[in-house]
């Protein structure tokens, strides 16, 4: 039989190696005893895309990416790589052209880990200039955007900027922007993250960091938009986590390769 081929959009190979702030070293009771396995007997990993982001409140300009960014260059074949800004800490202009410049697809946005709206760019939000840029650099650059959302519980994460609903403006306003909504708003706001994948053509819903087992619980609807399901893993998340096992337990519930391969490959350029 031949092994299904799998794009994982969202691994943190920093958090698996341990390469955190001490103030985020809580989280790593969670990686314990987790598997980079590659491949099984029924799935095969062909790109990982790695983000940055770390596991906590920070307010680091780019969380992991260089530590990130080494291990790329270990291994090209195997690795893409997802950039990172911190609008409130960085020099957004400079930070992304350097990482543009190492060739990264796509870039992830952290609202509760770095503590502003995902709509925080208008006047009436804010005015946070930083974060204009950063959505009309990825438009014009052509890049994705993953934010996360749904809830976080360490450290001084802020929950209040995890709402799906706060992207509602940047679709809109920016129309070109392929937009990923990192977790599918675990575990509150699904139905919200639900309906903007399937009514807005530049949305995406990327489902990593929910139990195998209850995605369909979850998302009852989601098979009726398989073309906009994105699959990641968020390895390492829980304790004992294999790779291509995790894997094989989402194609066993979704049976779409679309979902497991191909969507990703629609929205990236490597």
């Amino acid at each position: 039989m031949d092994r299904i081929k799998v794009i994982d959009a969202h691994v943190h190979y920093h958090i698996y190696k341990g390469l955190i702030p001490d103030e985020c070293k809580g989280f790593l009771r969670y990686t314990k005893d987790t598997k980079m396995t590659l491949s099984n007997d029924w799935v095969e990993l062909d790109k990982i895309l790695l983000v940055p982001s770390h596991p906590c409140y920070t307010r680091e300009c780019y969380d992991g990416f260089y530590i990130d960014y080494e291990e790329r260059k270990r291994n090209p074949d195997l690795y893409l790589q997802w950039g990172e800004v911190n609008p409130l800490t960085c020099n957004v202009k400079e930070e992304l052209e350097k990482q543009y410049s190492l060739g990264i697809i796509g870039i992830k946005l952290h609202p509760p880990h770095h503590g502003f709206k995902p709509n925080g760019y208008r006047e009436e939000e804010g005015g946070l200039k930083s974060l204009l840029y950063i959505y009309e650099f990825a438009q014009d650059h052509d890049l994705p955007v993953m934010i996360h959302t749904g809830t976080s519980i360490e450290g001084a994460t802020r929950n209040k900027y995890s709402d799906p609903i706060l992207i509602d403006d940047v679709v809109k306003d920016f129309p070109k922007l392929k937009v990923i909504i990192a977790h599918a708003g675990r575990p509150i706001w699904y139905t919200t993250a639900f309906y903007m994948a399937k009514y807005f053509d530049n949305v995406y819903l990327e489902i990593s960091s929910i139990p195998p087992r209850n995605i369909l619980k979850y998302l009852p609807n989601l098979l009726t938009i398989p073309e906009k399901v994105i699959y990641g893993s968020d390895f390492p998340a829980y304790v004992g986590q294999d790779l291509a096992e995790y894997a094989h337990q989402i194609y066993e519930v979704v049976k779409d390769r679309r979902i497991l391969r191909d969507n990703i490959l629609r929205l990236i350029k490597f």
